[in-house]
């Protein structure tokens, strides 16, 4: 790396007030970063969806020259952990208050939050103090069910000593293996907030009474009532959808909320909606849309949480768009808009496993001639290149290498031919923003067929 190039990344990354360091010897830099690597997994193995590889591999090297906190706390936030692309619009959002607690085995430190109104996102560290806290760490006994105690506390009532929880709340949680050095271990964790207004963290591990307490600050919510029935997207036990009532829509930048009906109860349903940009651009749930739960409120009325894919910028969301009917954020009169139809979900067979470790596998020709997208094979080398959103993936026949747009990935398992059709593991998916699903059939005894929401 040049010193120019890497003066220009450091002033990207790090902050003003911490110099670069000078004079730089590129060796001794990229023999520190391999070092921080080396105890990292492999930055191949990282599904696209993440979008932490490149992030990852230079924190690594501000890591390697001025210290873990300082690489993380600055620029490596929650939203890192949790939305791809551009996250600009919400750091106003992040609390960065780096907020610790120890005893004599672990520090435990909250290093980000951010929230909305169900939702709160953390960005966590676990530093050992101890060699042989450091081995139970990184054992695989560490991570089980009393590691982790996190859970949402509701505003004092009636003068009571303590703040309640919520009867109803959950949490997901993984660890971020691509920032583990050898002293500390990061998680980000998702907590349903149920109307709660601050959150108690604790480590499992550390002595009785060790916890953090803090409040909350949510991002403010836009509720666009819609008020109308149509056709909801398939789902893996029903692939054939059915029709669906959605009430209303919240959302923030962070997360999108919807309260609908299913119409027929034996006609599972969810609800399928688009978002038009200011820009005219129109944006699709499998695009831009994570699901995390959906819950019954009462009868067939659920509400169906899920997670931007991308922090979506709420100034610069014209309308939600249900069943060709674009409904404006700013409460105007809905009005009419055309769908491409090529954007609603469709099927395509089902294809033999790979490996019996692996799951069910897609034809690659037939998914994109369903996305009216560019399909060519080169016989001699056995390679499929295909075009979709701008984006390019190269496969070749027996390596579970693709390039996207030029960048090598991991699939998981080797594309085959199977009769003469390429079949690529359902990975492939994700890196053209679908969601797919193995449907089953109507008996629920078998999957059959491929269900694809672009």
């Amino acid at each position: 790396m040049k010193e120019n190039h890497f003066a220009e990344l450091w002033a990207d990354t790090v902050p003003p007030e911490v110099p670069c360091p000078q004079p730089l010897d590129p060796e001794n830099m990229v023999r520190r970063v391999n070092t921080a690597l080396d105890v990292l997994p492999s930055e191949r193995r990282q599904h696209m969806r993440q979008k932490t590889r490149f992030a990852a591999v230079f924190i690594a090297a501000v890591v390697a020259l001025v210290g873990t906190t300082l690489a993380v706390t600055v620029h490596w936030d929650v939203l890192n952990t949790y939305f791809k692309g551009d996250t600009s619009s919400a750091k106003p959002l992040v609390d960065h208050e780096v907020r610790s607690i120890s005893d004599k085995d672990y520090t435990l430190i909250v290093e980000s939050s951010v929230s909305d109104s169900t939702t709160a996102l953390l960005l966590v560290r676990v530093d050992a103090l101890t060699e042989e806290s450091r081995a139970f760490m990184f054992s695989d006994d560490f991570n089980g069910m009393d590691t982790w105690s996190i859970y949402p506390l509701l505003p004092e009532e009636n003068d009571g000593d303590d703040a309640s929880t919520p009867s109803s709340w959950g949490v997901g949680y993984s660890e971020l293996g691509e920032l583990r050095t050898e002293s500390s271990t990061f998680w980000r964790f998702d907590v349903d907030l149920a109307g709660a207004t601050a959150l108690r963290v604790r480590l499992g591990y550390m002595e009785e009474g060790a916890a953090l307490e803090f409040d909350l600050n949510p991002a403010e919510s836009v509720t666009v009532d819609i008020g109308a029935t149509g056709p909801g997207a398939p789902t893996l036990d029903n692939a054939r959808g059915g029709d669906i009532t959605v009430h209303s829509v919240t959302l923030s930048p962070l997360t999108c909320q919807i309260e609908a009906t299913i119409v027929d109860p034996d006609r599972e349903a969810d609800p399928l909606l688009f978002f038009l940009m200011e820009d005219g651009t129109l944006i699709t749930s499998g695009q831009s849309l994570t699901s995390v739960s959906a819950l019954r409120i009462r009868g067939e009325t659920w509400s169906f949480h899920y997670r931007f894919q991308s922090v979506m910028d709420l100034s610069q969301l014209a309308a939600v768009v249900f069943d060709g009917t674009a409904y404006p954020l700013d409460g105007g009169e809905p009005y009419a808009v055309e769908i491409d139809p090529k954007l609603y979900p469709f099927q395509i067979p089902l294809m033999d496993l790979i490996t019996e470790e692996g799951g069910f596998t897609l034809p690659v020709e037939d998914l994109c001639r369903a996305l009216v997208a560019s399909y060519e094979w080169d016989e001699d080398s056995q390679t499929a290149t295909c075009t979709y959103r701008d984006t390019t993936i190269v496969l070749t026949v027996g390596s579970s290498t693709a390039l996207v747009d030029g960048e090598p990935v991991d699939l998981g398992e080797p594309v085959v031919l199977q009769d003469g059709t390429l079949a690529a593991g359902w990975r492939l998916a994700e890196h053209w923003g679908l969601d797919v699903t193995a449907a089953y059939n109507e008996t629920q005894t078998e999957r059959t067929y491929w269900v694809v929401i672009p």
